[in-house]
C-alpha cells in the first residue's frame, strides 16, 4: 500500500518513504525482493479472510478507476 504525500511516497508494507516519487521508482521498489517478502508476510499474518477482502477491495477500486470513479476505503 502506498500513501502519497506532496513530496514522498510512504510504503506501508516496508515502513519506508520513497523520496523520489515517480512511477519508475515505485515499480523498481515493488519488484525488489524485500518488498515482495514484506507483502507476502503482511498477507500471511492477517489471515485468509481479511486478505481476500482486501484483494476484493483493490480489484473493485481498479475496476472503478477504469470507469473514472477511483476510491479505496481500506481500514486496518
Amino acid at each position: 500500500m502506498f500513501i502519497l504525500t506532496n513530496l514522498f511516497c510512504y510504503v506501508e508494507y516496508c515502513d519506508i518513504f520513497l523520496t523520489h516519487d515517480s512511477s519508475s521508482v515505485r515499480k523498481a521498489h515493488n519488484a525488489g525482493k524485500n518488498h515482495v517478502l514484506n507483502v507476502r508476510n503482511y498477507y500471511a499474518e492477517i489471515g485468509q479472510d481479511k486478505a481476500q477482502a482486501i484483494i476484493d477491495e483493490i480489484t473493485k477500486a481498479y475496476e472503478n478507476s477504469a470507469s473514472g470513479t477511483e476510491r479505496m476505503d481500506h481500514e486496518e
